[in-house]
């Protein structure tokens, strides 16, 4: 009978072989390998501590640390000092630096797009910076000059704009090649400006080659005139039209846009003796054009890009309602699939709520997804909310597994597995609970990847059930928060959680539902 390792290793080249998202892979064997493990989080800062799913045998104090450890994991001698930081996976596939040039006229979307994808780098364990030209001009003193300047035909002011672009990618290179602070970690700049001749990728290529950096286009082309219309509006509030008449503004703008339009050449395929590699992207997700996007992380890229948009939505994200597991420590709640009477409340306000929230909502779809775990806990909070809508189960969104540590409380860790108990404290964020099943909340992130995507993708009005840890990486993504500060957030039971993802912010609110029904 071939090993778990072998069977992995199989698995794994078969998705290679087919082009499978690594992710969804990933999530695949996690959910075969460990269905059966804990779907609760032993967390120390939240009322939703030490509580237990099922209560196994007590673990003895006297087992030994290296009786839990995934053999698989260490070497063949078996030493454990081979055994990866938690986070390096996130960089597979990136055995360069990278770097991702912007191309398009103004108001095209590209620093929206930016901003995502240094959003869903950093969250995926990626260093990501953006570089941006418009941004060194204005800090060097050209802010606020009008549409002139930017005259392709002026050889003076195109000398000045391309010795600013070369600077910033001076200023690009010395970073991705610079000391990083976690050596696991890969670094991928994005330089943010217009790029639009030929003249101008080809040196980017160039110097890419030079540094051996793996350089991809993503180009931003927008002709729907209702999208045009917002991001113009948000461009004239930069600091370029500060204290101007908003017409004269608006003017000025557009005869920039104009001044580009004269030299702007879209990116064919013959560049770079058809070597180059790009991303075209048409009114901000209606159409993606993908070109040699070789290895795991452009490829990734590529993907998340196809499921972005800017449609307004909203995303509502709620613990599980209080059960006999959070107020007893015991199995009975998860067991049974018991709510407390508040929890039950909890159930049915909560239906109530969302109800009345979509109807009273003008600009955003009726229509609306449940996505929750697939604990019995998970679907008695959501009783009520399938009575009215489309309820999707996942094991994607169960909790942070224990383990071999499963079913201990901290006090019980502390006292039996001191050497974990400090592993933990000292590193929540990448600690992995030792023995089959165990997860750290890296592992979580990768196992929620598909949840993200999916979250990007819908035009519908989500509303997504889970326990505290993959909360906590949910929220982390959509409203920016770093790796580091996802393990200490907290959040409060019976809260339910507003997102509004927008161009540069997702303005969360939090809405205690029992009172809120009182106002409704």
């Amino acid at each position: 009978m071939s090993s778990p390792a072998a069977n992995r290793t199989a698995l794994y080249n078969v998705a290679v072989a087919f082009g499978l998202p690594l992710g969804v892979t990933l999530a695949y064997l996690l959910y075969k390998s460990y269905k059966d493990s804990s779907d609760t989080e032993i967390d120390d800062d939240s009322m939703h501590s030490i509580k237990v799913f099922k209560q196994p045998e007590k673990v003895p104090k006297t087992r030994s640390k290296k009786s839990f450890i995934i053999i698989e994991d260490a070497d063949q001698n078996g030493s454990l000092d081979s055994i990866p930081n938690p986070a390096s996976w996130s960089t597979l596939g990136l055995e360069q630096p990278l770097q991702i040039a912007m191309v398009g006229l103004p108001a095209r979307g590209k620093s929206y797009i930016t901003k995502m994808l240094i959003r869903y780098l950093q969250w995926n364990g990626f260093e990501a910076k953006e570089f941006n030209v418009g941004s060194r001009r204005r800090n060097i003193g050209l802010k606020g000059i009008d549409a002139s300047f930017f005259d392709p035909t002026n050889r003076e002011n195109n000398k000045i704009r391309e010795e600013m672009a070369m600077a910033e990618q001076e200023k690009l290179y010395s970073w991705l090649h610079g000391e990083s602070n976690d050596q696991h970690k890969k670094r991928v700049a994005i330089f943010d400006a217009t790029n639009t001749t030929k003249d101008r990728r080809l040196h980017l290529l160039q110097r890419s080659r030079k540094e051996n950096v793996f350089l991809l286009f993503i180009e931003s082309i927008c002709d729907d005139e209702k999208v045009l219309n917002q991001n113009y509006d948000m461009k004239l509030q930069n600091d370029d039209y500060k204290g101007m008449d908003p017409k004269d503004a608006r003017k000025d703008f557009e005869k920039r846009v104009e001044q580009y339009k004269h030299a702007y050449e879209e990116i064919e395929d013959s560049e770079d003796n058809s070597n180059i590699s790009y991303i075209k992207l048409i009114n901000v997700g209606q159409k993606i054009i993908a070109r040699n996007c070789n290895g795991y992380l452009p490829s990734q890229v590529a993907f998340y890009l196809q499921n972005i948009h800017i449609s307004p939505r909203k995303i509502y994200l709620s613990l599980n309602a209080e059960n006999f597991d959070t107020v007893e420590n015991s199995s009975r709640g998860l067991e049974s699939g018991r709510l407390t009477d508040a929890g039950r409340q909890y159930s049915l306000d909560l239906a109530k709520f969302i109800q009345l929230k979509i109807e009273n909502e003008s600009n955003i779809s009726k229509d609306l997804l449940v996505l929750a775990g697939t604990a019995k806990v998970h679907a008695e909070t959501t009783l009520h909310l399938r009575m009215l809508y489309s309820c999707y189960n996942t094991p994607l969104l169960n909790e942070l597994r224990a383990g071999d540590l499963h079913g201990l409380t901290l006090d019980e860790i502390r006292e039996s597995f001191p050497e974990e108990y400090k592993k933990r404290k000292n590193d929540k964020l990448n600690y992995r609970y030792p023995g089959v099943g165990g997860e750290s909340y890296m592992d979580v992130i990768e196992r929620i990847r598909p949840i993200i995507i999916e979250l990007e993708r819908q035009r519908r009005t989500v509303v997504v059930v889970c326990n505290l840890a993959v909360l906590r990486c949910i929220y982390a993504y959509f409203t920016g928060l770093t790796l580091d500060e996802i393990p200490y957030k907290s959040f409060k039971q019976h809260v339910l959680y507003e997102l509004s993802p927008g161009p540069f912010s997702c303005n969360p609110k939090e809405y205690i539902v029992s009172e809120e029904l009182i106002n409704m």
